[in-house]
């Protein structure tokens, strides 16, 4: 083709046609600047293509990764409610009566509340596009900009709870409870820092034999009876907070979700 141009060319100088000469040269220019145009619009059009799939794929996995949260949430809240559930009988029976009845059901209930349950965000795709820089390759400005919200929010809560867990019942419940029951902890146990299994203070098995020794000799003194009652309502208060923050996360989730398949 390039051959066939050159011969035109060179046969309209031979022939002095120095006009026609240059109206052809630049007619030709002109052709190579369109095809020029059009292979990159067809490049354009290919990477659009190629963005638009790799979107449809994030959303896809972001779906995913939504779905598998409310079974988180779903999970955490039904933890929590067994919590409140272990409390409540304590607390009532003590506000009737202004004692508390030491039988199985109490102290399996205390065991109970010595447990607590880490809250997972489930966000590998959301990282995965933060990460990569890879966030505005969703060009649904006002979906991109929810999907950031709900991720920062989601965020949040799993710190609330987590902290919660870490600080309150880890490191105050547990420890009272301890203290009240009389349990003896090896000086590992208490220490953070330490590397042996044992230290983890979420693993401690306060199991109903060692809850026993939570007498009525121990309660005798009141103090001890106001210590035990705050804090189990203190336990209680916390999986309260968390039940307040567990339904609204999950409305959230489940909005995400429908806007993101109706993309």
């Amino acid at each position: 083709m390039i051959k066939f141009f050159r011969h035109i060319r060179q046969n309209l100088l031979s022939e002095g046609k120095t006009r026609k000469y240059f109206k052809y040269a630049i007619g030709e220019i002109i052709l190579v600047v369109i095809g020029i145009l059009i292979a990159l619009q067809i490049n354009t059009w290919n990477l659009n293509s190629i963005d638009q799939q790799k979107e449809l794929i994030y959303l896809r996995n972001i779906e995913r990764d939504l779905n598998e949260q409310l079974v988180i949430i779903s999970l955490q809240t039904e933890y929590e409610k067994s919590i409140s559930n272990a409390a409540t009988p304590i607390i009532d029976y003590y506000k009737t009566h202004q004692r508390f009845k030491i039988d199985s059901l109490f102290t399996s209930n205390i065991g109970y509340l010595t447990g607590r349950k880490t809250f997972v965000k489930n966000a590998p795709t959301y990282t995965e596009l933060l990460s990569s820089g890879n966030i505005d390759i969703i060009s649904n400005n006002a979906l991109k900009d929810k999907i950031i919200k709900y991720y920062q929010e989601l965020e949040r809560i799993e710190l609330i709870i987590n902290k919660n867990n870490n600080l309150f019942v880890d490191a105050v419940f547990i420890p009272q409870m301890i203290g009240l029951s009389e349990l003896q902890i090896s000086g590992e146990f208490s220490n953070p820092g330490s590397n042996n299994p044992k230290a983890n203070i979420e693993l401690i098995d306060l199991n109903e034999s060692k809850l026993k020794r939570i007498t009525e000799d121990i309660l005798e003194a009141p103090e001890n009876e106001l210590k035990l009652i705050n804090s189990i309502n203190f336990r209680n208060f916390i999986s309260v907070i968390h039940l307040g923050l567990l339904p609204e996360l999950k409305e959230k989730t489940t909005n995400l979700l429908k806007q993101i398949k109706g993309k």
